[in-house]
């Protein structure tokens, strides 16, 4: 009985490590996906439609990509400054590949902004890094939200 247990553990073993191994070779470097921020153009919002807490408010905010491989993954939170401050990046994802294409392109995505409080929020976007290799947020914006 012992030895039947041994040999079913060592075939469970086996089995699972045959399977979990791939023949194929494709982990190379060509396969990989980097993330980085690329810096914003401008930011919009309609005074008109800035909405009310627990509403969305739709604030438009274009980027540069500087290849055919670049795509947007999301908006990021950088960092929370105080309540009301807010840094902001625009997170992007690229496969490295010799396929892409060198290009400088301004793409627009929607950021919606949907507050639980009423106060006034500056939402302050990464533009790039100055030349001691410090973040810049030069792009801002400032949403007065009201409870109703």
């Amino acid at each position: 009985m012992k030895l039947f247990k041994k040999i079913s553990i060592f075939a469970l073993a086996g089995f699972l490590g045959f399977s979990t191994f791939s023949c194929l070779n494709n982990d190379d470097e060509n396969s990989l996906t980097t993330y980085g921020f690329l810096p914003t153009k401008s930011v919009y919002v309609n005074q008109d439609s800035i909405q009310p807490i627990n509403k969305t408010t739709n604030i438009k905010v274009s980027y540069n990509k500087t290849n055919s491989c670049q795509e947007f993954t999301q908006f990021s939170l950088i960092k929370q400054v105080n309540d009301s401050v807010q840094l902001v990046g625009v997170l992007v994802s690229q496969k490295n590949s010799q396929n892409c294409l060198t290009a400088n392109v301004v793409d627009t995505k929607t950021l919606k902004f949907t507050p639980k409080v009423a106060r006034k929020y500056t939402l302050k976007f990464w533009t790039g890094k100055d030349s001691n290799n410090n973040d810049l947020y030069n792009d801002s914006i400032v949403l007065d939200i009201k409870n109703k």
